[in-house]
């Protein structure tokens, strides 16, 4: 792991892993931080901004029910200028992992109340944050934990499975037993399942008893944790994984044990760093690079296992993201320097021209969802079309992808129709300089106009703010050859900057984080 970094594109690549994008001046801040990047890591862990509250004085202040579009509020307020912007990149990617949805979910009440479980745990254990997350009744609504009882014999009803296959399979342990350093454990040339059909009813038998709280007007609360009804409880002797669970247990008891089973699991630290790897800084992490990670999520140094303030900063300052070195093509050992990197989810893109541009809401009460993300762009925080999230982790397109054996995840969102939609989209950024209609965005076009006839100076501030120094020479002469034959013809301030802007962000360049 990096201890410093001291080089301005180092930094700037490592802003547009650890945060929404990097906004003016936010490079030369990181470089000259007091206490260098530890520093930095500090000062990000002790910010936090709460979505819940906002959404709520959003609704309040506009005199509209707290929906999912006064959550979108929140969320886009919190993403793009919010000051804690590592803890609310981190949530964001937690939010892929612990999947909940507004598909088979609560509310935007519910789901802000969720979002902010990600937000404060984001730094937590991981116990911590798996058991919050197993409570919060969105995920108990979602994955239908809320009423699950103990078997029934007279009415012929047994515990819900749906939570306890998925807690497993997805939020800690996965599906196959793995080494440290990600690859599966093998019985002679097959994988070996990491847990049975009987862990999972034997788990779903440990996990009943939950209900959700009421609030003060007697309904069904979407924001306190769930609590336990003695009476849904199996608390006969269980066995999961291995591990005997004495009969007698309360529900707590049990849930406890369950969460320090998981916690402790040999899978979890690999699986849950692969994951974090792949959302936060490259779709094909070498072997070492994962095991570096899962040691650390292991022991971070003095005997704490799941720091997540560890585990975080461990895959940001891995030596490899410094190096450029990614997994060889079909898994091999050494490195490729030309598999590193990722293509940016479509959110990501679209918050990085954001906070690039230094869009603002033109609504001083809240920010509009005025990109339309999940329409437009597939994907939308908490609004996945199951617990399976937008993409598979090991998703590779076919062709040159797949053949090599490496993966892609983020391609799986895009199509021929996604593509023209969030071109569409940024196409309208690009020209929302001139918006005033109170539910738009804007933007200050002045800095390029200022530079539109002189190339130069142009293309200077287009690297500076928008690619903060890490545009290639290939694009530099292809936006600047671009600009230059439409001057020779002619062609007005606005033609030229929205032109070259939107090229811009069609480039892989933009498109692809590295």
């Amino acid at each position: 792991m990096v201890t410093t970094i001291n080089d301005p594109i180092q930094a700037a690549k490592f802003l547009y892993r650890s945060t929404f994008g990097p906004k003016n001046g936010d490079v030369e801040k990181l470089l000259d931080f007091d206490g260098g990047i530890d520093g930095w890591f500090e000062d990000q862990y002790a910010r936090q901004n709460l979505h819940l509250s906002l959404a709520r004085k959003v609704a309040d202040d506009t005199g509209t029910p707290l929906n999912e579009s006064a959550r979108m509020s929140a969320w886009w307020q919190r993403s793009l200028v919010g000051g804690d912007q590592l803890r609310q990149r981190v949530a964001y990617a937690l939010s892929q992992i612990f999947v909940v949805s507004n598909n088979g979910g609560p509310g935007g009440e519910g789901l802000a109340s969720y979002y902010d479980v990600l937000v404060r745990n984001a730094f937590e254990r991981f116990d911590v944050l798996l058991k919050a997350v197993t409570l919060h009744p969105a995920m108990g609504q979602f994955l239908t934990l809320a009423g699950s009882r103990a078997h029934d014999e007279q009415n012929n009803t047994y515990p819900d499975e749906n939570y306890a296959r998925e807690v497993m399979q997805l939020f800690s342990i996965g599906l196959w037993e793995l080494k440290i350093n990600g690859q599966p454990q093998l019985d002679g040339e097959k994988t070996k399942p990491a847990y049975t059909q009987q862990d999972v009813e034997e788990l779903a038998r440990v996990l009943t008893g939950w209900r959700k709280d009421k609030d003060s007007d007697g309904k069904d609360s979407n924001t306190k944790p769930m609590v336990n009804n003695a009476d849904w409880h199996d608390d006969g002797a269980k066995s999961v994984l291995g591990v005997d669970f004495p009969a007698g247990q309360s529900a707590e008891q049990d849930l406890d044990q369950a969460i320090k089973v998981l916690y402790e699991h040999p899978n979890t630290p690999v699986f849950i760093s692969r994951l974090l790897i792949q959302r936060l800084t490259i779709s094909n992490p070498r072997r070492s690079y994962i095991e570096r990670v899962a040691r650390i999520f292991i022991d971070d140094g003095q005997g704490v296992r799941g720091n997540m303030k560890a585990v975080i900063k461990a895959i940001l300052l891995d030596e490899d993201l410094i190096e450029g070195h990614a997994m060889a093509d079909y898994q091999g050992f050494g490195f490729s320097t030309r598999n590193f990197g990722k293509v940016k989810e479509p959110v990501i893109a679209m918050t990085n021209l954001c906070r690039a541009l230094n869009v603002k809401s033109n609504d001083p009460r809240r920010w509009w969802d005025f990109p339309g993300l999940q329409s437009n762009f597939g994907q939308a925080p908490l609004q996945a079309p199951s617990v399976f999230n937008f993409y598979e982790p090991d998703y590779a397109p076919k062709g040159e992808i797949a053949n090599k054996e490496l993966t892609a995840p983020e391609f799986n969102i895009h199509s021929m129709d996604s593509m023209r939609r969030i071109s569409n989209k940024m196409w309208g950024l690009i020209l929302s300089h001139r918006l005033t209609g109170v539910e738009q965005w804007t933007w200050d076009r002045s800095p390029l106009e200022n530079r539109v006839d002189k190339p130069e100076e142009y293309m200077a501030w287009i690297n500076e703010r928008i690619f903060f120094g890490l545009m290639s020479d290939e694009l530099h002469q292809y936006i600047e050859d671009l600009l230059i034959k439409m001057t020779e013809q002619n062609i007005g301030t606005d033609r030229r900057t929205f032109a070259t802007l939107f090229a811009i962000q069609c480039s892989p360049d933009f498109r692809c984080q590295e």
